[in-house]
């Protein structure tokens, strides 16, 4: 069982800025933050995402490219990621390092980019693993959902080498979402004010 390599692209709101590191072992200097209500309120959720089958066509932002959208409630903090996943090539010389899945938010601002395979640049078929959920906080890459509460993802190619045809499978295996809910406005103030009334019962 091999330990994968990470690779995340932060995605901000002038531009998208990115950076390569291996595990956790380096810190990012770029990220969009947010989320600090996620994490005072909400409670620790996982989207288990079952990626069977599920195919690598071409370079972010084809038409051809597989998509898959999950709703996780509005404004959700995505805390973690993990994988334990195969992965194959289809056609030579597509590389295991191309096969890649973006996550995403409905107007793109937050967001971070997976390639469980990195620097395995030759075809086949492997198994990588996370070893656990990779901890997006403390690497200062994690973001919040909009309004509506979807999460975006998108199966992709990290170089193209066959514009229009199937390059790479997902041939099986799990991906990990780990998520906070933020609470309504309403549902903050009410919480809020539970606490006045606490520490009025308590003179």
């Amino acid at each position: 069982m091999k330990i994968s390599a990470l690779v995340l692209g932060v995605v901000a709101l002038a531009g998208t800025a990115s950076a390569d590191f291996k595990g956790e072992t380096r810190s990012l200097l770029s990220g969009t933050g947010g989320g600090y209500a996620g994490e005072v309120f909400g409670e620790r959720s996982l989207l288990v995402i079952n990626v069977q089958g599920t195919p690598s066509w071409d370079g972010f932002g084809s038409v051809n490219n597989f998509l898959a959208s999950y709703n996780l409630g509005a404004n959700a903090h995505i805390t973690g990621i993990g994988w334990d996943v195969e992965l194959q090539t289809t056609q030579s010389p597509s590389w295991l390092s191309e096969l890649a899945v973006a996550f995403r938010s409905t107007s793109g601002v937050g967001g971070v980019n997976l390639t469980p395979g990195i620097g395995d640049d030759f075809g086949g078929l492997q198994f990588y693993t996370s070893g656990g959920i990779v901890d997006l906080v403390g690497l200062g890459i994690d973001f919040n959902l909009d309004a509506d509460g979807l999460l975006h993802t998108e199966y992709f190619e990290n170089f193209d080498d066959f514009a229009g045809s199937q390059e790479g499978l997902w041939k099986g295996g799990f991906l990990t979402v780990e998520y906070t809910v933020v609470p309504a406005p309403s549902a903050m103030a009410l919480l809020g004010l539970g606490g006045l009334v606490a520490t009025r019962r308590r003179r």
